[in-house]
């Protein structure tokens, strides 16, 4: 009940002040040629409100109430700040015209907007309020609010309907979106593969962008449930340089730098390097984790219109624990303390290292048409190995006439080898024209990508060591000799051959969205065309070809400056890898999306609310076949998955900034070989998810720059994974996160408590699944604490 009441309070605390305000200031900023300047930052009235100029050199300040206003370009020539005067409902326009090249200026192809407008790389270009699709944005602030370190950290608590699947967050991050595994993109490019990316590392992430549905606008070959775009920070020209260091719980030590420079004389090369290193430990005894990154990046305007970024990105990863971390019980979860694991200090670490290689070219053609090409090669590689307890080896009761106690269990060890790489590239255009009194906006483009992935899995199926209990565990007693001989003589390529596949894609986008009635009625068609080629050892290394076409349908309505509604249709097309039980490879899957929904923001744009309902179909499921058949998969049928999303994102005054969402998931099987699975919940799901976090400020007076915030993570009948017979697991997730922060001039010092009340909060599996005899469980969110100092030069 207390939780309930606590939920309520913050979901009903950020509506009772609404309010709406129908004025607008916009204008153009231009050089001495006239020619547009973009991501400029336009300030109202000091920092109430801030907004960037787009790639037409335009700013719009929307739901202004009556009143004089301040406007201030932050850059050295704009060196006057302009008043204006706005009556009830009037709407402004305020060109602003640079008088010489005092400094120089970079080029960007799209607009900024922190708040409402995507990154170029998911090439809309448009504000979110007018876009047909539910897509959220976290940005840097929320990111460092809440410091989290990697996206394995708990980015999915600022999405409504997205669940983090714990397991290796060390090396990888699982995401789930309305059900189904979230594809992975990084600048717009997809880099999914059968293993890795490694999870990202938030020194190099400027902003993470999630995109519900199947999003035929962006790709071709992604999950229908949706996917989530890494955007990477590039050079900006501003010659910032950002240290930080943080401390926390189980003995985090960790240090970046930030650098952005110019560097030649005319300000046309520009650069940034990022790099940072970290050395944790855990809660769980024997689970350690290194990390270091390097990524420099380059930018070059070959000319006002044209520009030119190459990046690279350096992660390496050395941890222990892996599977190990996994608990066993028999009387159900929770069954050991939190601590408990199957590591042992004698195992050596695994190293895991990922190289990628980005490039861009942008090209204005004029104020309505631009041209964007984008290459990428992302190449992530393992190797070690990780203790686990031996598959149903636990003695489930006391047997003293074989001297068994309860829980004892023999633990084996597996191989953790594997290459994935994934070179992609991508070519599209944005413009705009007009045909008599209707104006066009048009996308298209093509997208090609292959995929190569081998791995050895090899379990070695004999114990090691002596008799483990899992009641009274004893570490320490395993030797170099107790562990057996890696014949890893023979290549990679030739251990993992029965799972070593290739696949390669191209497709070709087009669609155009006609805007009628001064564009307030929007509608638009698209078509996607899908060719995909894979070889594999479980074709026996035929090709194997596929294609699709796959279309997209949308109606947006702008009911008024601040709110619009649309409906949506858009399909999926996917190709699938692996090897099935008894078998032969995976056949493509298929997704269906139809959503309807409503975009609503408040207090001059800071503040964004979205209301969406989606009803989703999957054909084709592929999942695991479990520890008995290690690296094969099962194709079971089809799934649905139908569902309300709301969310909310923004700030209220000067002092509140604020996060809600609440996601209602039914996501369940609707057709499988095995008829008991019918019915069953998606592994990803949980009924009902709740997130929230809310930041208080103080911005006068002595104590200015003094901040506080709460937030929460809530998700009620969850699936567990894999789902058997039992729906939900007996626990509801709960944490709360707390803290406190003081920002003042070039400094910024954070505290931060995770999971405040010690929660114990775990996701995990039922007997019977699998096969199992035991329960079996990952716990997550522990108590800890971190503290973060920024210095910024």
């Amino acid at each position: 009940m207390r939780v309930k009441i606590f939920l309520f309070s913050l979901i009903i605390f950020p509506m009772m002040t609404w309010a709406q305000n129908s004025g607008q200031i916009k204008g153009k900023i231009t050089d001495f040629d006239e020619k547009p300047l973009d991501a400029l930052k336009v300030i109202l009235n000091q920092g109430q409100q801030t907004t960037y100029t787009n790639s037409q050199g335009i700013y719009i300040f929307d739901n202004l109430p009556k009143g004089k206003y301040e406007i201030q370009v932050e850059n050295p020539v704009f060196v006057k700040t302009y008043t204006v005067t706005i009556e009830t409902d009037q709407h402004l326009v305020y060109n602003l015209s640079q008088s010489s090249y005092l400094y120089e200026l970079e080029t960007v192809n799209v607009s900024a907007n922190r708040r409402t407008i995507p990154s170029s790389t998911l090439r809309i270009g448009e504000n979110l309020l007018l876009t047909p699709q539910n897509i959220q944005v976290i940005d840097r602030q929320v990111l460092s609010d809440q410091q989290i370190l990697t996206t394995a950290d708990g980015i999915s608590r600022n999405i409504s309907g997205v669940r983090t699947i714990t397991h290796q967050e060390e090396g990888s991050v699982g995401l789930a979106v309305r059900g189904f595994a979230a594809s992975n993109l990084r600048n717009g490019m997809d880099v999914s593969g059968s293993f890795g990316p490694l999870r990202e590392d938030i020194s190099f992430v400027e902003r993470i962008e999630f995109v519900k549905g199947p999003a035929g606008f962006m790709m071709g070959n992604t999950q229908p449930g949706g996917f989530y775009n890494i955007v990477t920070k590039k050079p900006m020209g501003t010659q910032k340089k950002v240290f930080q260091m943080t401390l926390g719980s189980y003995n985090l030590y960790r240090a970046s730098a930030d650098i952005d420079e110019i560097l030649s004389k005319d300000g046309k090369l520009t650069g940034r390097l990022n790099v940072m290193g970290t050395k944790k430990q855990s809660f769980q005894q024997y689970v350690e984790h290194e990390q270091y990154v390097f990524n420099p990046s380059l930018k070059y305007d070959l000319s006002e219109n044209t520009n030119v970024t190459l990046e690279y990105i350096l992660s390496q990863n050395s941890f222990v624990g892996g599977f190990a971390k996994y608990s066993y019980g028999i009387d159900g979860f929770k069954d050991v303390p939190k601590e408990f694991n199957f590591a042992d200090p004698i195992v050596d670490p695994t190293k895991s290292a990922e190289t990628n290689i980005f490039g861009t070219i942008n090209h204005n053609f004029n104020e309505d048409w631009l041209l964007v090409g984008q290459f990428g090669y992302v190449k992530s590689e393992m190797e070690g190995e990780s203790l686990y307890g031996m598959y149903n080896n636990i003695v489930l009761v006391d047997d003293l006439a074989n001297n068994k106690k309860k829980g004892d269990v023999q633990r084996g060890i597996s191989i953790n080898d594997a290459l994935n790489t994934s070179t992609v590239g991508q070519v599209f255009t944005r413009g705009k024209f007009t045909t008599g009194s209707v104006n066009h906006a048009v996308l298209g483009g093509l997208d090609m990508g292959e995929k190569f992935y081998v791995a050895d899995w090899t379990v070695i199926n004999q114990p090691v060591g002596p008799v483990f209990n899992i009641y009274n565990p004893v570490y320490g007693k395993l030797r170099k000799s107790d562990l057996p001989s890696y014949d890893r003589s023979r290549s990679l390529r030739e251990r993992g051959a029965n799972y070593l596949t290739n696949y390669s894609y191209t497709s070709l986008h087009i669609q155009d969205e006609a805007r009628f009635l001064d564009d307030k009625l929007r509608i638009a068609g698209g078509l996607r065309y899908t060719n995909t080629v894979k070889t594999s050892g479980a074709d026996n290394g035929k090709r194997v070809k596929n294609d699709a076409i796959t279309p997209r349908f949308s109606v947006t309505g702008v009911l008024s400056p601040s709110w619009t509604a649309y409906a949506l249709y858009d399909e999926s097309f996917q190709e699938q890898t692996g090897m099935l039980v008894g078998g032969g490879s995976a056949d493509p899957s298929y997704g269906k999306n139809t959503e309807i929904g409503t975009k609503k923001t408040w207090f001059n744009s800071k503040l964004m609310t979205g209301l969406t309902f989606y009803h989703l179909t999957k054909t084709n499921m592929l999942t695991s076949a479990g520890p008995e058949n290690p690296g094969l998969s099962e194709q079971t049928g089809e799934s649905l998955s139908k569902g309300i999303e709301f969310d909310l994102n923004g700030t209220i005054g000067n002092n509140w900034n604020v996060m809600f969402n609440y996601a209602f998931t039914d996501a369940k099987v609707t057709e499988d070989n095995d008829r008991n699975k019918v019915g069953m919940m998606l592994y990803g799901t949980a009924k009902h998810i709740s997130n929230a976090w809310i930041k208080y400020t103080i911005t006068k007076g002595s104590l200015e720059g003094l901040g506080f915030t709460l937030g929460y993570e809530y998700q009620a009948k969850r699936a567990a994974w894999p789902v058997t017979k039992e729906k939900y697991l007996p626990d509801n997730l709960f944490s709360l996160d707390s803290g406190i922060s003081y920002k003042r001039s070039k400094y910024q010092i954070s505290l931060l408590v995770n999971n405040v009340t010690n929660r114990y909060n775990y996701v995990g599996y039922y007997p019977g699944a699998w096969g199992y005899k035991h329960y079996g469980w990952r716990v997550v969110n522990p108590q800890g604490f971190r503290l973060n100092l920024v210095y910024n030069l």
